[in-house]
């Protein structure tokens, strides 16, 4: 039986979780509007990258690192510095490509279809936990995805007649990837901010993000759409509040409860979009969004029902 602690802990965490889904679906309405001007999916992606990168190393130098950092000797895991600096790398590397994938996903495909296939994130997490970390789902985790899953298909009404039509192989390739990275990053995450913490973990992956968006850039050439005066206010309120805020919110939350009920609460992404996407550009919900977003809502909250239990301090990363 969990003790009240572990309780209010899992609470916070998942209670940071929401929040970050909320910022992150704030920040996808936003970018879309950057879209619909004209500016390219893939800018926009690198853009919150090295916005956040920023952001991190300012919060580094006004906390101070000591403050901001956990000792790797004190954490709870003593992986080799070698293994640790692989995991850091790929980690940023998934953080960096997870937007870009389901950027390009979303150009080729029906939203819908991108969101779905996005959002198969979570049973990657799940069943990797379970054959390579050996860490058996309980039952309630298992209700909570179906449920969480059934709620996004309904959220993004793909069900709807029409609504696929023919897919484009490319973009079902690119809507996988981003689940994929998504899913990485979740698992990786974990690993990391166990010894360095939320902010130190994050500011080196956002580090490794944007060294790679400035190679990939740099021959490019300075990109001047992103700092048009109608433009570089949303490229900042995406990269300070739809990337940094929610990205330590989500590996902070995480620190409370494991990578399996992390990736199921993220799942409120699509429906707070959709809620966002009412409210701020009119579009109206269906009965079936309204039964999906209610499916999601009671997966979150099902999984503070039973209260994880203290995950192990070594992880097979693999």
């Amino acid at each position: 039986m969990s003790s009240p602690a572990a309780t209010r802990s899992a609470t916070t965490g998942l209670l940071a979780i929401a929040l970050a889904a909320a910022l992150w679906a704030g920040a996808a309405v936003l970018a879309r509007t950057l879209f619909d001007d004209g500016v390219e999916p893939i800018l926009v992606a690198e853009a919150r990258s090295i916005v956040a990168a920023l952001g991190l190393l300012l919060i580094a130098a006004v906390a101070g690192r000591r403050r901001t950092d956990r000792s790797a000797a004190n954490g709870p895991d003593r992986t080799s510095g070698r293994m640790l600096s692989a995991q850091l790398i790929a980690l940023g590397l998934s953080i960096a490509l997870v937007n870009a994938a389901y950027y390009v996903a979303i150009e080729h495909l029906p939203v819908a279809v991108a969101i779905v296939l996005q959002y198969t994130a979570p049973a990657i997490v799940v069943g990797w936990a379970a054959l390579v970390a050996r860490r058996r789902p309980g039952r309630d985790v298992i209700v909570a995805l179906v449920a969480a899953l059934s709620g996004v298909v309904l959220v993004s009404e793909v069900f709807l007649a029409g609504s696929t039509g023919s897919l484009d192989t490319f973009g079902v390739a690119m809507g996988l990837a981003s689940a994929v990275l998504f899913a990485t990053y979740t698992l990786l995450a974990e690993r990391v901010t166990a010894v360095y913490g939320a902010v130190g973990a994050m500011r080196r992956a956002f580090l490794v993000a944007s060294a790679f968006w400035l190679v990939v850039q740099v021959p490019q050439g300075w990109p001047e759409v992103l700092v048009a005066p109608d433009h570089v206010w949303r490229v900042l309120a995406i990269g300070v509040f739809g990337t940094l805020a929610p990205f330590l919110l989500y590996v902070w939350g995480m620190s409370r409860v494991a990578a399996e009920r992390a990736s199921i609460a993220a799942t409120l992404e699509p429906v707070l979009a959709a809620a966002v996407a009412w409210l701020w550009l009119g579009q109206a919900l269906g009965p079936a969004q309204i039964a999906g977003g209610m499916l999601v809502l009671g997966a979150v909250a099902s999984l503070n029902a039973v209260p994880r239990r203290r995950r192990e301090t070594k992880l097979p990363v693999g």
